[in-house]
């Protein structure tokens, strides 16, 4: 009997996780379809400037807090696909799109003197360019958190923190939680 209860016992775990997996995935997909759709809104009007991802991922609490996260596993999958995030050319078409990596070798070279971050920026993104974070969705995918920036020179550029809902077909800003200018 002991036996027959253990083995059902491990059944029923390798049949829930498979569930959980199987939901997991579910929730990629359809994350990754909201993603696009926000993203590509959001930038939609946009002048043509090159593209970045935000390099910020501290935001945990004030997620949860905004979009009334309930469901840790659902949370801790948002800010796992918000740290593995990379913008690609699928998701912003008409953009050029800058990389960590890119970022990462300015700023190498201007602290080495022989490069100037603002001079490339003039000469390639004429207009600037923005930076934005993968959104982070509430349970049932209507209401987003996203980040979104601009720089057009060393002293001009700005940030929003903002909560977008769904609407009518449509993403609406309804929120904007911080911003700044310069």
């Amino acid at each position: 009997m002991k036996k027959t209860i253990f083995y059902i016992s491990i059944i029923f775990l390798i049949l829930n996780q498979g569930c959980k997996g199987e939901r997991n995935n579910e929730n990629v997909d359809l994350d990754s379809k909201k993603t696009k759709e926000l993203i590509s809104q959001v930038l939609i009007d946009e002048k043509e400037r090159a593209v970045s991802m935000s390099m910020t991922s501290d935001f945990n609490q004030t997620v949860q807090k905004f979009l009334k996260i309930k469901d840790t596993v659902h949370l801790n999958l948002q800010l796992k696909l918000q740290r593995d995030f990379i913008i690609t050319p699928d998701l912003v078409t008409d953009k050029n799109i800058l990389t960590q990596k890119q970022f990462s070798e300015f700023e190498k070279q201007s602290e080495k003197g022989g490069f100037s971050f603002w001079n490339w920026l003039e000469s390639n993104c004429y207009e600037g360019y923005c930076s934005i974070s993968k959104p982070i969705f509430n349970e049932t995918y209507d209401l987003a958190f996203i980040r979104f920036g601009t720089v057009c020179g060393s002293l001009c550029g700005g940030r929003e923190s903002c909560i977008y809902e769904f609407k009518n077909g449509k993403w609406v800003k309804v929120k904007t939680i911080s911003s700044w200018v310069s």
